[in-house]
């Protein structure tokens, strides 16, 4: 996973130096977009079984990885000659698959789905080159197989935040390449009450995931010059 990660960032930077050698026309920045892509990611799960009046009494570990597909919508605003700001949703589809270590915990966690909500704001090293960081809101859905092999846990919802960074550069005309990091920390969440009696034995997972994409991004109604 980190070098399919490596690989995305090669390429992303690899654009963004193509693009400040021949640069193209510039564009404004500001309007509607869309884009899709690929990408490679990991998830770990910090586990623990919770018995009432012990506490926890067992703690497992596990990751696994696997690579995503990804689409993506929102609206920038060149807010001057240096700096832009906007807003995206997100959608993520992967075949990351985790296995437990402890088989007495739950045995697998299948990542489904992925879709974020975040805002980005960016420094333009070049009039066609934007760094940026980005944040905000996120929800996500596994699969988690059997408890010790005896009773499936099923799909859980998870949501949380996202931290991330990257780099986006104009190829030609209203295309760009857009390549990512992203950490995402989800809030703990109980996924299975022991013998279904909703008391004080719980199964609870934390979970975090990190990710990288690559995305081609097509702009509308690009017009106008730059801001002075």
């Amino acid at each position: 996973m980190r070098r399919a990660i490596g690989v995305l960032a090669a390429l992303a930077i690899s654009a963004s130096v193509a693009s400040a050698q021949n640069p193209p026309a510039p564009f404004s920045w500001t309007g509607i977009y869309v884009g899709a892509g690929i990408g490679g990611g990991a998830a770990v799960h910090e586990q623990s079984l919770n018995v009432f009046g012990l506490g926890t009494v067992l703690t497992d570990s596990s990751a696994g990885q696997g690579f995503l597909m990804t689409a993506v919508a929102g609206y920038d605003y060149r807010v001057n000659r240096t700096v832009v700001a906007g807003v995206f949703l997100d959608f993520d589809l992967s075949n990351m698959s985790t296995s437990s270590d402890i088989p007495i915990l739950f045995t697998s966690a299948d990542h489904r789905y992925s879709w974020a909500l975040g805002a980005r704001v960016g420094y333009l090293v070049s009039p066609a080159t934007l760094l940026y960081v980005a944040a905000g809101y996120t929800r996500t859905g596994f699969d988690f197989g059997t408890l010790g092999g005896i009773e499936h846990i099923g799909d859980v919802d998870l949501h949380g935040y996202f931290l991330g960074a990257g780099v986006e550069a104009q190829l030609t005309g209203n295309w760009s390449l857009r390549g990512e990091y992203r950490f995402t920390q989800f809030q703990p969440e109980t996924v299975l009450h022991i013998c279904g009696c909703g008391g004080g034995d719980t199964l609870d997972v934390e979970t975090s995931m990190h990710t990288g994409r690559l995305s081609l991004i097509y702009r509308f109604g690009l017009s106008g010059a730059p801001p002075p």
